[in-house]
């Protein structure tokens, strides 16, 4: 039989980022309960020995190997970003937890989120979407059915995904912002905020407005 202690030790949970987003996903963690936050890590050496909501920063990369805990999740909002510190973690035998799901979140049936992933408050993931590995579904955005959301990609606070719609990889679909039923959206695309997507957008490309337009970088 597994004893109560080695089950508590395998929930506990370094947050790696102390920024306005770290505060969010401390949140998101203390309310669903299923880990105990043991600290935060954070690239900028000076902010070790800060409190953040009850929290020490316990260090930068440098002092990640030394934590006792093996679990880690990316509270860091720059898609790019986030991915780099996730395969650091996973080349140094770090592991991430399940996803942090906001208990006011909403996942229908069939709809799965990965590892590391986070859904915030009021959001909503309906039936049978996927969402990747490393990816924000953050507050208030809604994803219909039979989405298909890649990795470390992030759904801006208020964004809405109709049904049928494809994310790809390192997206960024921005705050209040609409795609239309069964649109595609490559890879390392950014959505403005405010915008409305009617067409398929390819790999690479920035687009705002509404319609959504390609703007130049």
């Amino acid at each position: 039989m597994t004893s109560t202690a080695s089950i508590y030790d395998q929930r506990r949970v370094l947050v790696y980022g102390a920024s306005g987003h770290a505060k969010v996903v401390i949140d998101a963690l203390e309310k669903q309960g299923r880990y105990q936050i043991v600290g935060l890590i954070d690239d900028d050496a000076e902010l070790k020995g800060q409190d953040i909501y009850g929290y020490k920063v316990l260090g930068d990369k440098s002092d990640v190997s030394a934590q006792q805990s093996r679990l880690c999740i990316v509270a860091i909002g720059d898609n790019r970003i986030r991915s780099e510190v996730a395969n650091w973690l996973l080349s140094n035998e770090f592991a991430f937890p399940e996803a942090v799901i906001h208990p006011s979140a909403q996942l229908a049936r069939g709809a799965a989120i990965g590892t590391g992933s986070v859904a915030m408050a009021g959001s909503v993931i309906n039936s049978d979407t996927q969402v990747g590995s490393n990816s924000i579904v953050n507050t208030l955005a809604t994803i219909d059915h039979d989405c298909r959301i890649g990795e470390s990609v992030h759904i801006s606070p208020g964004a809405a995904l109709c049904g049928g719609v494809s994310i790809g990889d390192f997206s960024l679909i921005g705050a209040g912002s609409t795609i239309c039923p069964n649109v595609s959206i490559g890879q390392n695309v950014v959505v403005g905020a405010g915008s409305t997507v009617l067409d398929d957008i390819a790999d690479n490309l920035t687009v705002a407005g509404t319609p959504a337009r390609e703007l130049t970088r």
